[in-house]
């Protein structure tokens, strides 16, 4: 007894080729990939001690995902990011996210003690749907605990980035997933 095999199972040389050049195309499609950090922004001054601000910075781009993710590494290492011409701005580095061409989001993660915590990739559609739902929870529950004057806001407003930062573009999912694994095996 012989088992029925699929005539997509073997494919020839052509094909191979033809597929490998279709996938190489969207790839470039979507590069080069920009990498961003948001940041707490303060001076370096008592008398200003209390003004603490967001403020993006863009870190650069590259031409594929290890590079820049090596290059979000450094520029968060020593735990501040050059604010450019004020000299006595403090950028304190929180997230940071790669995004494609695009605009899809490709890869993120949350800085602490100077290393970036990779979020996971969503493994599909269904929990993507999961994750909005937690995400747009917590932001409720951060918007109630502002309007309260309770502290605990920034923590939920924090917890809904990373949540947001699983929500990874489809076409990056396995890729982004493989990264991470990487990530956290070295």
């Amino acid at each position: 007894m012989t088992a029925p095999i699929s005539q997509t199972a073997f494919r020839g040389p052509g094909d191979n080729l033809v597929g490998e050049a279709i996938a190489h195309l969207r790839l470039a499609g979507r590069l080069p990939l920009r990498i961003s950090c948001s940041c707490c922004a303060h001076w370096d001054d008592a008398a200003l001690d209390q003004l603490h601000f967001d403020r993006d910075v863009d870190l650069g781009t590259c031409g594929d995902l290890a590079a820049a993710m090596t290059v979000a590494s450094k520029a968060v290492a020593s735990g501040h990011i050059d604010a450019g011409r004020d000299a006595v701005l403090r950028l304190v580095p929180q997230f940071v996210t790669i995004l494609d061409a695009e605009h899809g989001v490709v890869l993120a993660g949350a800085v602490q003690a100077g290393r970036i915590h990779w979020c996971a990739p969503v493994n599909g559609d269904a929990e993507a749907r999961r994750v909005v739902a937690e995400a747009c929870g917590l932001r409720a529950e951060a918007r109630a605990a502002t309007d309260a004057g309770d502290p605990a806001a920034a923590a939920l407003l924090a917890r809904a980035r990373v949540l947001e930062g699983r929500l990874v573009d489809p076409f990056w999912r396995d890729l982004a997933a493989a990264a991470v694994d990487l990530a956290l095996a070295a």
